[in-house]
């Protein structure tokens, strides 16, 4: 296999750990491919980027040969007739397996722990599966268990005594690729996911995901709604370029609460049972645009200006272009094709309080939507992590209050169904 990427290697190589029974190996640049053919004789197959299709003779091979390519219209079959099939980038490992099963001679296999490098877990950051040392072909123990990091000092160790790869459980080869496709994914495309997230919400996110015992399902789904929200804004050049001004370059209290809100509106959305793929993109969507209006400036003490915008009696000109934001920032939903009028309600709303307390228009439980409610409690989930120790004393804090304080309106059904799947 052939690719400048080191994790489309490490996914097509998982991929195929997972049923092939011959050997693997994989380069990023040509230079060592006469060498491995001289030391282990012609493969069974040729996998490689189209960037390499001509640098070197693969056609003097009689195997199937497959090229990737980020478009697979590209004319390479018939410019090199030697190539027996094209996969698009990003690569689909089911796609990808599916046509290798195909062409491989090979019987199949099924192991019970399949190869990992450790540069490629190192990548990933928090581990997301537990991690196994390879005994023998029978024997695996256990090394680090899901949710605990793996640092470089880690990877070091490891290294240090010449070894280059842990294993992961076969049944945990589903979610380790698809979390590997959307980081190849979002690497692929022109969007904002990039600085959506910074790393240190990364890590609070991984926190309180755990904190939460959110699965890994969970954060793949969290990551699709995101994904596909950014695709949906990126279709428009000029909210686009409003938001990547904002939200890239150093990171700013307001690109890392909205990083982290995006994220924890959609996995806490997902883990109450009713609000679909659908009500999750909305959701980020609002989340993505919900403060677009809204200065640095006021991020420098946010609190006190939504104390303020909550005070009607307040008519400096500061404190109303703050208490308008919701206003502004549903403008940007007008100037968007197919747009659920649902995204416009929950940025419209996302202030408001359910005594009517909230701003910009006032608006009591009954008048709160159940999209724009859970909005606003996770909202108050990220204020509770902000101001408390510790992610985990806040969250408990958090639905120490919200057992009180949501007790109307949709907000009660959003926080019964959400405690009720913790402590399932």
């Amino acid at each position: 296999m052939l690719d400048p990427h080191e994790d489309v290697l490490t996914l097509q190589e998982t991929a195929l750990s997972c049923f092939y029974g011959g050997e693997v190996h994989s380069l990023n640049n040509s230079k060592g491919i006469e060498d491995l053919i001289k030391s282990k004789g012609h493969p069974e197959m040729i996998i490689l980027d189209s960037g390499f299709v001509s640098s070197f003779d693969h056609a003097r091979f009689r195997v199937p040969i497959i090229a990737t390519a980020l478009s697979p219209e590209d004319g390479l079959m018939d410019k090199y007739p030697s190539v027996t099939a094209v996969i698009e980038k990003p690569i689909s490992s089911a796609s990808f397996t599916y046509l290798i099963k195909s062409l491989t001679q090979l019987p199949l296999m099924q192991p019970t722990h399949v190869p990992i490098k450790v540069q490629a877990l190192l990548r990933m950051g928090v581990g997301h599966f537990d991690l196994f040392l390879k005994l023998s072909d029978t024997n695996f123990v256990k090394i680090l268990h899901k949710g605990e990091p793996f640092s470089e000092s880690d990877a070091k160790k490891l290294t240090d005594k010449k070894i280059f790869e842990l294993f992961i459980r076969y049944d945990d080869t589903k979610d380790f690729l698809s979390i590997l496709e959307n980081a190849i994914s979002k690497t692929t495309e022109d969007s904002l996911e990039a600085v959506t997230l910074t790393i240190e919400n990364m890590e609070a996110f991984e926190r309180i995901a755990k904190a939460m015992h959110w699965s890994p399902n969970v954060l793949l789904t969290a990551q699709k709604s995101v994904t596909h929200a950014v695709k949906i804004l990126s279709k428009n050049q000029n909210i686009l370029a409003v938001l990547k001004q904002r939200l890239s370059g150093p990171s700013s209290e307001y690109s890392r609460h909205i990083g982290l809100l995006t994220y924890l509106v959609c996995a806490f959305s997902s883990t109450i049972g009713y609000v679909g793929e659908s009500g999750q993109i909305k959701l980020a969507l609002a989340a993505l645009i919900h403060d677009v209006a809204v200065d640095d400036q006021y991020y420098e003490n946010i609190k006190e200006w939504n104390r303020k915008a909550a005070d009607a009696s307040d008519k400096s000109p500061e404190t109303i272009k703050y208490r308008m934001h919701p206003f502004e920032a549903s403008k940007l939903v007008h100037s968007l094709d197919s747009i659920s009028p649902d995204v416009e309600q929950i940025i419209l709303q996302h202030h408001e309080e359910k005594y009517g307390s909230g701003f910009p228009r006032g608006l009591d439980s009954g008048r709160i939507g159940q999209l724009p409610a859970l909005f606003i409690i996770v909202e108050d989930l990220v204020e509770f992590i902000d101001n408390g120790e510790n992610i985990e004393t806040s969250i408990t804090d958090f639905i120490t209050w919200g057992n009180a304080w949501y007790d109307t309106g949709h907000f009660k059904k959003v926080f019964q169904s959400f405690v009720e799947k913790l402590n399932s």
